[in-house]
């Protein structure tokens, strides 16, 4: 589970970087909670229509995930850092965080159905 986890994690952040959001829609649970370092919060349907329009590009993503932590035969939770330059609502900005990234066997698939980023100084 470790290794399938951390892949999952690396497909994510390069859907990210590259604005896949087909990708991403695949990977993230219809009931995800996507939070943001800047204490805001979007639903599946908002991240991927956010990344759609161009209200956040990501310019430069970084990420490193230190632990997977597993919770049963269906759920994990990744715990890393992440790094990134971003353009988010017209404004370029950086960003750098402790992640927290839960994972869920849905209907036999992962799913991220919990992101939550702790902000670090940049």
């Amino acid at each position: 589970m470790q290794d399938e986890i951390r892949a999952l994690e690396a497909r994510r952040y390069d859907a990210m970087l590259r604005g896949d959001t087909e990708t991403l829609a695949a990977l993230l649970s219809d009931r995800a909670v996507y939070a943001h370092s800047d204490a805001t919060r979007d639903s599946k349907a908002e991240y991927l229509a956010s990344i759609s329009s161009g209200g956040l590009r990501y310019l430069e993503v970084g990420h490193e995930t230190e632990t997977v932590l597993e919770a049963g035969p269906d759920a994990a939770a990744a715990l890393g850092r992440m790094h990134a330059r971003i353009i988010r609502n017209g404004a370029e900005k950086r960003i750098a965080s402790l992640t927290l990234a839960l994972w869920a066997r849905e209907g036999g698939e992962w799913r991220l159905i919990a992101y939550q980023p702790t902000a670090l100084k940049v």
